[in-house]
């Protein structure tokens, strides 16, 4: 459960609404005991003429004396067949509590209590052992000894126990009188007594439930919080190998888990236990002895629910895994609906999902199985040890030893505490699956995110020159390096085309100037200082980037462009859209610029976007331009217009272009020609033309040579 610990770091700073909780929860469990209890005065008023006052007062004549006597019903006198005479139910002695003042005074079982300070009426005396203040309460019994000798004794009573002063006050309550209605006012009496515990216990219960809740959501929030904190600063390599769906379905589907198990864990963690530990002390008080049969059951079934509990979480972390693994193939078709139903790949992709599922279905199997077994394990457990105290409770109830009254209220109090004990089972194996979902998310929190070194250096805009020595760059778990000893000269101000084959590295090599990636050998300089030692906001805030892939949020217009410069006024976001041609298509919006763009700009076509993310560069104003593909998704129509736009603004700016059209690249000032991660040449378009095989081989089929 360790991984699960940690969650509690997020709940320490709400400790006072935890506390007030708990607070409720005992209380709860308390009246909970009450309402169970009050089976026995029932059963009291129902079975015999003792009532409610002469069973209390033998209880508390018991807690202070030790002594515990024969249950006799008033109706019970006996003749003597010699003399005829009629003779009252005794005090006879049927137990002794060890290390009680009973016990320390000598007295022993089947001695008979013939007068306490000269009371002979059993009601009388054990009113007055009860009631006996502490100050006085040393008492005077005569006592017959199964010899039939005769012992006057002095007993020093223990203090009264704490809860004597309630019970006697509501005593006062409840009829002490014989007569034809006194069951009924006694019976009516605790009826009500019930219904008043029962609404207060669900009050507080509502009052601990809303806490709960209340706590386990603004854990869930901080926790979330920090997640998506820690995922936007991992660098690209961790989602380059984990893949996007994984980090979703931590965040998603393993955080829910991890709520679960918070809620389990401030509610019925605490509220089960609690009621148990109330339930146990009541069941103590009636019989110590059949109590103690249950309580030493325990560590078997907890030992069980560990071995379960660890399988459990073992069977989760596999489920959670192959969780992620359908998020991301629904993700994946999601996104690419078009191309699926252009190409009717529909039942191709409904089987590969069929394959994700099955595998997600047997995980979900194992998981319920273990589930499953936990609750009839738990519940034969009960049952063996439940046998074991009723043929124990059978023996003493032959040999008088407990009444039938307390056998039945004892029972209740021992079955609720195992159905507690059941429900807590479940308990624990709630708490793996959120400690295996808790070791999940916090696998994604440890990661190393992206951070400026210690002693970073600031970097000033580009003033000199930007160089690439011997970079090399590997992708994870990719056996090849995609950038291969790569060095590169721009000046500052120049604008340098990049071009190659298909996956020769262009992209990931202008991927290495912002930093997205850790170099794994080599040095980026600018104006002679290593970005390396460099802070990222130093590094990134110079640089502007259109990607090939168009990036919109679904937001209005005027945000997506003023992404990058939040501090732009309305009109520099105005004119950054005149030069990029967006203006023109976003008066005639419905809403203009404060139209929402949709989920992926759906309101919005490819060249719209693309249009859009130029003018988000535009209105950055940066040092360092990066285009890839930039005029990509453009019409032809609009390409010269960009294309004039783009060069406008790139001048006087160092500037890098990933292109495969001719016009964007002719009148670059460089031209790089990549194949397989390293440069085999670079020059003006006229000297690669007339020296480079491959830049002569791309000019004939991409950029349309003749």
């Amino acid at each position: 459960m360790k991984s699960f610990g940690r969650v509690l770091t997020y709940i320490k700073p709400q400790f006072k609404a935890v506390i007030l909780s708990l607070i409720c929860a005992i209380i709860v469990a308390i009246l909970y005991s009450l309402n169970i209890g009050v089976i026995l005065p029932f059963m009291k008023v129902l079975i015999g003429d003792e009532g409610l006052h002469g069973w209390i007062y033998r209880s508390v004549a018991k807690n202070r004396s030790g002594l515990q006597f024969q249950v006799t019903n008033k109706s019970h006198f006996t003749i003597d067949p010699e003399t005829g005479e009629i003779k009252k139910p005794v005090l006879r002695v049927v137990a002794i509590e060890n290390k009680s003042p009973a016990d320390n005074l000598g007295l022993k079982v089947e001695d008979v209590v013939i007068s306490v300070d000269g009371k002979t009426d059993r009601d009388e005396i054990l009113s007055w052992m009860a009631l006996k203040e502490n100050e006085t309460a040393e008492l005077t019994l005569v006592v017959k000894h199964p010899n039939d000798q005769i012992e006057t004794m002095n007993l020093l009573l223990d203090e009264k126990p704490i809860y004597a002063g309630l019970v006697f006050s509501l005593l006062k309550y409840i009829p002490d009188e014989e007569g034809p209605d006194f069951k009924q006012k006694s019976i009516v009496f605790l009826i009500y007594f019930m219904l008043i515990i029962t609404f207060v216990r669900c009050l507080l219960r509502f009052i601990q439930e809303y806490i709960v809740r209340r706590v386990t959501q603004r854990t869930l929030m901080a926790l979330r919080q920090d997640t998506y904190n820690t995922a936007i600063r991992l660098p690209l390599g961790f989602y380059s190998s984990e893949g996007m769906a994984d980090t979703l379905s931590r965040f998603v589907q393993d955080s829910n888990r991890i709520n679960n198990g918070v809620v389990i864990l401030l509610g019925k963690c605490i509220r089960e236990p609690l009621k148990m530990i109330s339930m146990l002390t009541f069941a103590f008080m009636i019989n110590p002895k059949m109590t103690l049969v249950i309580v030493l059951g325990a560590p078997v079934a907890i030992g069980v629910i560990g071995l379960l509990g660890r399988k459990m979480k073992k069977a989760t972390k596999r489920m959670l895994e192959n969780w992620a693994k359908v998020l991301a193939r629904l993700q994946e078709t999601l996104q690419g609906i078009r191309v699926v139903k252009a190409y009717h790949r529909e039942e191709y992709e409904r089987k590969r999902f069929d394959q994700l599922a099955v595998k997600l279905l047997k995980q979900q199997f194992r998981l319920a199985r273990v589930d499953a077994a936990m609750g009839p394990i738990l519940e034969s457990l009960g049952a063996i040890v439940a046998t074991v105290v009723m043929l124990v409770a059978v023996r003493w109830l032959s040999s008088s030893q407990m009444a039938v009254d307390e056998f039945f209220a004892l029972v209740a109090f021992l079955a609720t505490t195992a159905e507690s004990g059941r429900k807590l089972g479940n308990v624990f194996g709630r708490l793996h699956v959120a400690d295996a979902a808790a070791a999940r998310v916090f696998e994604l929190m440890d990661q190393d995110g992206e951070s400026s070194p210690d002693n970073a250096i600031e970097l000033n805009l580009l003033q000199s020159s930007l160089e690439m020595k011997d970079v090399c760059f590997t992708y994870p778990n990719s056996p090849n390096p995609t950038i291969n000893n790569v060095n590169l000269t721009v000046q500052a101000g120049q604008t340098v085309a990049i071009v190659g084959p298909n996956g020769s590295g262009k992209t990931t090599l202008l991927s290495l100037i912002p930093k997205f990636f850790e170099l794994d050998s080599g040095q980026i300089l600018m104006d002679g200082k290593d970005i390396s030692d460099a802070s990222l906001s130093s590094l990134r805030e110079q640089i502007g980037i259109v990607t090939q892939q168009t990036v919109v949020f679904n937001d209005t217009i005027m945000a997506n462009i003023a992404y990058g410069n939040p501090d732009a006024t309305e009109q520099e976001i105005i004119e950054a859209a005149k030069k990029a041609y967006a203006h023109e298509f976003i008066e005639q919006t419905e809403d203009g610029y404060a139209t929402i763009v949709g989920e992926q700009g759906a309101t919005l076509s490819g060249g719209q976007l693309q249009r859009l993310s130029i003018a988000r560069a535009i209105l950055r104003d940066p040092a360092i331009l990066i285009f890839d593909e930039a005029t990509s998704q453009i019409d032809s129509e609009s390409e010269a217009k960009i294309h004039q736009a783009i060069s406008e603004f790139s001048h006087g700016r160092t500037s890098f272009m990933i292109a495969h059209r001719l016009s964007t690249i002719v009148e670059a000032d460089k031209i790089v020609v990549m194949d397989q991660g390293e440069i085999v040449s670079e020059g003006t378009h006229q000297e690669l033309l007339e020296s480079c095989h491959l830049y002569q081989q791309l000019y004939q089929t991409q950029f349309g040579g003749a």
